[in-house]
């Protein structure tokens, strides 16, 4: 079985063997056993506050229960720019008209923007490849989280796909833009944005707009463009209701995506009911099924069944794994 949790300090020797499978480009995941301490410390203080702060960092993880191993990652930031501004690109149009030609033009800048900064964001999102298949729910149990604590999170939600790079490893739009400023290569500038200051981003970016015009052509093709990867996980982020408005990351030209938390598909569908142990056979399509506590916050994928007094009905194992009792209320989300 399978069951999504709140990290706990015993998963670190995990978390490290996930990071290096995860490779470069998630910086929310370092493969740095100190670092991710740090990540663990931060999420377990989150899960067990009860007031909101602006370091909330919730950090899920799916477990498989059989082999007692972290298989994957999910997280949720409550505040982006708490602590530091958030920086993007927005991408505007300009025309441009000369009366003595009769001429009009169009023209696209990169501006300099902080309008993502306070709002939330999910990342983290890491499954390992020999588990392919429970990546959507994995996902998934981001929103029920937030959906059943919105107090704990902002108005809005973000999400940033890594940007579009080359057979060998290269973005272009980094190539044509931030490394001609930072005078670093790309994975130093992610690395230290990710896990230092970034302040070094007002300190050494443009502070003009960029027209793309002046860029080559390679990179503008990319700006707003995910990587191949991440295709199919824009699709579901726009599925569920994240809306690209062409703000894009300031490294590789990844496109942003933005949300309102409460119009999320799976929040607007999140239901609930109080269990019941069943042993009865139960042959209902697979729902997403959380606990609805904070602190001890569970999911799993399983079958559930209503019952003529509108309880839920789950295997003993399921309310065991959700750590439960007979009584509990429980939250779930239809496939």
């Amino acid at each position: 079985m399978l069951m999504i949790r709140a990290v706990a300090h015993q998963d670190l020797d995990d978390l490290l063997e996930l990071a290096h499978k995860a490779g470069k480009g998630m910086t929310s995941l370092p493969p740095c056993l100190d670092s991710l301490s740090k990540i663990i410390a931060l999420s377990l203080d989150s899960f067990a506050r009860t007031e909101r702060h602006c370091d909330d960092y919730f950090l899920l993880v799916m477990e498989d229960l059989k082999k007692s191993k972290i298989i994957g990652t999910a997280g949720v930031y409550s505040q982006t720019g708490s602590r530091q501004a958030f920086y993007a690109y927005r991408l505007m149009s300009l025309t441009h008209y000369s009366h003595s030609l009769d001429k009009q033009t169009r023209s696209e800048t990169l501006h300099l923007t902080n309008d993502y900064t306070d709002c939330s964001e999910v990342a983290t999102l890491f499954l390992d490849p020999n588990y392919r298949g429970n990546g959507h729910w994995l996902s998934r149990a981001r929103y029920l989280l937030m959906g059943q604590f919105q107090q704990r999170f902002q108005s809005h939600v973000i999400a940033e796909l890594r940007g579009w790079v080359d057979d060998n490893q290269q973005s272009p739009f980094w190539n044509a833009i931030g490394k001609n400023f930072f005078e670093m290569d790309f994975d130093s500038a992610d690395k230290l944005c990710g896990t230092g200051s970034n302040q070094f981003i007002t300190e050494l970016m443009p502070k003009h707009p960029i027209y793309t015009s002046m860029l080559a052509q390679q990179a503008r093709d990319v700006i707003g463009k995910p990587n191949s990867a991440g295709l199919r996980a824009m699709e579901l982020l726009e599925e569920e209701g994240f809306v690209y408005d062409k703000v894009v990351d300031i490294f590789d030209g990844g496109p942003l995506l933005k949300a309102k938390i409460s119009s999320l598909r799976s929040v607007r569908h999140i239901d609930q009911g109080i269990a019941r142990a069943c042993n009865e056979k139960i042959t209902a399509d697979p729902v997403l099924v959380a606990n609805s506590t904070l602190k001890n916050f569970r999911v799993i994928f399983t079958r559930i069944a209503r019952g003529d007094d509108g309880s839920l009905k789950l295997k003993p194992e399921d309310i065991g794994a959700l750590n439960v009792s007979d009584g509990a209320l429980l939250r779930f989300i239809q496939r």
